[in-house]
C-alpha cells in the first residue's frame, strides 16, 4: 500500500496544472502553487492533495479508493484541520465519524462594474493597513488565510470600516490564485445589519477587478446571511459541493 508523499515546497510549481483542473475552490490550491500563501501538497503518483494553511483542501488527478484512504487517515491524526472540498462520489467514502455540509460557491460576472455602497454618518472607510490588521476580531480575519501580516500586505488587500478609530466591518483577499481572488468579510457583533460588509465587499471587489482578477465568494450552504451577501453584491452561484471534516 502506497501512502502520500509530502512535496517539497520548492516542487509546488510543478503541481499547478492539477491545481488548475480541481473544480472547487482551485483559488486555495492555486495560491500554495504559486507561492503567495502557505500550504501543503501531497501525493501518490497520481493523484494530489492541496492543503491550504486554513484548513481548506482539494484534491485532483485520478483519485483512487486507496488515496481517499490515506487522506482520512491525515484527517483524523493531524491537530491542524483538513476540510475537503469533494464531489458526490468521494463523499460516499465518507460515513460515520465525518461531519458533511455543502459549500455554494459564486464568481462575479466579467465586464460587470461592481456597485458601491455609501456609508452611515460617522463611519470611514480606509484600506486595510497595518496598524489595523492586529485590532481585527473573529473568525474571518487574514489570519485565518495568511501565515502573516507581511505575506498578507505582499499579496493580499482588503478594505475596513471604522467608527471612531474602532475597526467595524472589513473585507479581504482571504486567497489569490490564477486569475481569481476569494473575498472574506466580517463585521463586529456590536456593528451588523448596518450595510458596513457590504460597502467593505464592494470596494474590496472593485479592486479585484482593477487589478484584472475575478472576484469569487464562497459559503457553508447554511449560511444565508453571506450567500446573501454575495448575491446583493452581484455574484452569481457557479458551483456546489461537499464539505467533509471530521465530528
Amino acid at each position: 500500500m502506497c501512502g502520500l508523499k509530502k512535496i517539497e515546497a520548492e516542487r509546488y510549481h510543478e503541481y499547478t496544472d492539477y491545481a488548475r483542473a480541481v473544480p472547487y475552490g482551485r483559488v486555495y490550491p492555486l495560491s500554495v502553487c504559486e507561492g503567495r500563501q502557505s500550504g501543503d501538497i501531497y501525493t501518490d503518483g497520481r493523484a494530489v492533495l492541496f492543503w491550504h494553511r486554513c484548513g481548506f483542501a482539494a484534491v485532483g488527478g485520478e483519485v483512487s479508493e486507496n488515496f481517499i484512504y490515506e487522506v482520512k487517515k491525515l484527517m483524523q491524526d493531524s491537530e491542524r484541520r483538513l476540510v475537503l472540498f469533494a464531489d458526490d462520489a468521494c463523499a460516499e467514502h465518507f460515513g460515520e465519524g465525518y461531519a458533511k455540509a455543502r459549500r455554494l460557491f459564486f464568481e462575479y460576472p466579467e465586464g460587470k462594474a461592481v456597485k458601491q455602497y455609501p456609508l452611515p454618518e460617522g463611519y470611514e472607510m480606509s484600506l486595510l493597513m497595518p496598524w489595523l490588521i492586529p485590532q481585527l476580531t473573529g473568525r474571518i480575519v487574514p489570519s485565518f488565510s495568511w501565515e502573516n501580516d507581511r505575506q498578507f500586505l505582499d499579496h493580499g488587500t482588503g478594505f475596513c470600516v471604522t467608527h471612531e478609530d474602532r475597526p467595524c466591518a472589513w473585507a479581504f483577499t482571504a486567497a489569490v490564485g490564477g486569475d481569481e481572488v476569494d473575498i472574506g468579510v466580517e463585521t463586529a457583533e456590536n456593528y451588523r445589519r448596518k450595510g458596513l460588509a457590504c460597502a467593505a465587499a464592494a470596494m474590496t471587489a472593485a479592486a479585484v477587478k482593477e487589478h484584472g482578477k475575478k472576484p469569487v465568494w464562497a459559503c457553508h450552504e447554511g449560511n444565508t446571511g453571506s450567500a446573501g451577501l454575495a448575491q446583493k453584491l452581484g455574484f452569481i452561484k457557479t458551483n456546489e459541493c461537499f464539505v467533509i471534516h471530521t465530528a
